[in-house]
């Protein structure tokens, strides 16, 4: 899982560096003032917030990579553990427009690790241990289980449409949006028999029966590998359908610690070749009791703190955190939510047009990067953003409670235009969102034009 986790974190750095200057810098979409004015909140802190230059910005990118790369090898894991769960709260922080789930899970699997030993195996830190014990179990891997299965649980709660429930037509509808299908998404939307058999397969087995499997205290080692097997084949068939950036990949590593040792030691004899003796007994700490207790104490704070904030998105719970509670959520970006497309599926879908405005009043289609204003469906709408971020970034953008963005995105988007076209430039950008939306039987109701954004060159945001 470490290993895995690592991987994810150098993906997710790359992908992000891809638009640092878009995403993280004041030269782009989301300057820190901007932040702070229309989205504070208190005691949320980043580091990315002292200074908005590109440099600065690239630099810390620089150093996140190596702490990603040391928690690779394992190298003075608990320090790095603590080091890149620092660094990817601070990076979050500094643009929450772009996330999803996925990145919630991410950082809480960092926050459980950094109790547990998962620099013991596979790394330059098992060079210096003795320790042959595969098996764990303390309050950090209990939060680490229930987290797991909070993921699941709670989205199935919270999917309360007769879409996952009854009519078993959430997925006919996720695929109807084409901003998320891709590859097999394609074939498959054409057979609607089977989206329905995959809709209850999803909703009662991977987000009811699978959680719940993994709770069982007996025979758990067969019930770990059945349910872990099920959640990679659950993440493989996302990736192969639906447009979710690293979110299949973040879902399959945090599983990985969930594996039994007997399978781990069947990988390590088979696989690795490794010739090693590895005990059935479990992993003890060697903190002093001072010390161990105050860790336990924080511990069960913690999974009393998260239940709690997850029970708080059912309306039946009549115990929420207190307001002041706030301070702690902020602070240790506790946050999450799993409520994926719940209570039921987005009907809505579109895609932007951006209309280009030159200095002589003509317009130019500064997307397919031709004279006059093309509002022909795009084939593939899912290619219109580069990377996931950027998709959700576009999903935000035509929310209303995001407008004071707009006018910087309109911005940015010209100057990078007139950078990359100095021989035909515009004056203004008109942003237009052509917004379908999906009813039964393969059928959409008219499409609806809404003006996002009409902002020029020189006018003050």
């Amino acid at each position: 899982m470490r290993i895995g986790i690592g991987i994810v974190l150098l993906s997710d750095l790359i992908i992000r560096a891809t638009a640092l200057t878009a995403h993280y810098t004041q030269d782009g979409i989301l300057p820190v003032s901007l932040l702070q004015e229309f989205d504070y909140k208190p005691l949320r802190w980043s580091f990315h917030y002292l200074n908005d230059s590109f440099a600065y910005q690239a630099v810390l990118f620089f150093l996140n990579g190596i702490v990603a790369l040391l928690l690779i090898v394992g190298y003075r894991t608990r320090l790095f553990t603590f080091l890149s769960w620092i660094f990817l709260i601070s990076l979050q922080n500094r643009n929450p427009f772009i996330q999803q789930s996925g990145d919630d899970l991410l950082r809480l699997i960092l926050l459980w690790a950094l109790f547990m030993p998962w620099g013991n195996f596979y790394s330059w830190d098992s060079k210096k241990t003795t320790s042959s014990v595969k098996n764990y179990f303390s309050l950090a891997s209990l939060g680490y289980l229930l987290l797991i299965v909070s993921v699941y649980i709670f989205s199935a709660i919270q999917k309360t449409s007769p879409e996952w429930r009854t009519e078993g037509t959430a997925l006919y509808y996720t695929l109807s949006l084409d901003q998320l299908k891709i590859g097999l998404g394609d074939w498959l939307y054409q057979h609607p028999s089977l989206m329905k058999a995959l809709t209850f397969l999803v909703f009662y087995y991977f987000e009811i029966l699978v959680p719940l499997l993994l709770l069982i205290p007996f025979k758990n080692q067969m019930f770990r590998a059945v349910c872990v097997f099920s959640l990679i084949l659950l993440h493989i068939g996302i990736s192969l359908n639906v447009y979710v950036g690293l979110f299949f990949m973040i879902g399959i590593t945090s599983s990985l610690g969930l594996l039994p040792s007997s399978v781990m030691n069947w990988f390590d004899k088979k696989i690795l070749k490794l010739k090693i003796r590895f005990s059935d007994s479990f992993y003890e700490s060697n903190l002093n009791f001072v010390l161990k207790t105050s860790v336990n104490c924080f511990l069960v704070f913690l999974i009393s703190f998260c239940l709690t904030y997850n029970l708080g998105y059912i309306p039946s719970f009549k115990y929420v955190l207190a307001d002041k509670m706030v301070y702690v959520t902020n602070s240790l970006k506790l946050e999450q939510y799993w409520g994926m497309f719940s209570p039921n599926v987005y009907k809505t879908d579109g895609w932007y047009i951006y209309r280009g405005i030159k200095q002589n009043d003509s317009i130019w289609d500064i997307y397919n990067d031709k004279p006059g204003l093309d509002k022909t469906k795009p084939v593939d709408i899912d290619k219109m953003y580069p990377t996931d971020r950027w998709r959700k970034f576009a999903e935000n953008f035509q929310k209303n409670d995001y407008n004071f963005m707009r006018p910087y995105y309109c911005k940015y988007l010209i100057r990078e235009w007139n950078k990359k076209h100095p021989e035909n430039k515009i004056a203004g950008l008109n942003i237009i969102f052509l917004l379908e939306e999906s009813l039964p039987d393969y059928k959409t109701a008219p499409l609806k034009e809404q003006n996002t954004c009409l902002c020029y060159e020189n006018e003050p945001k």
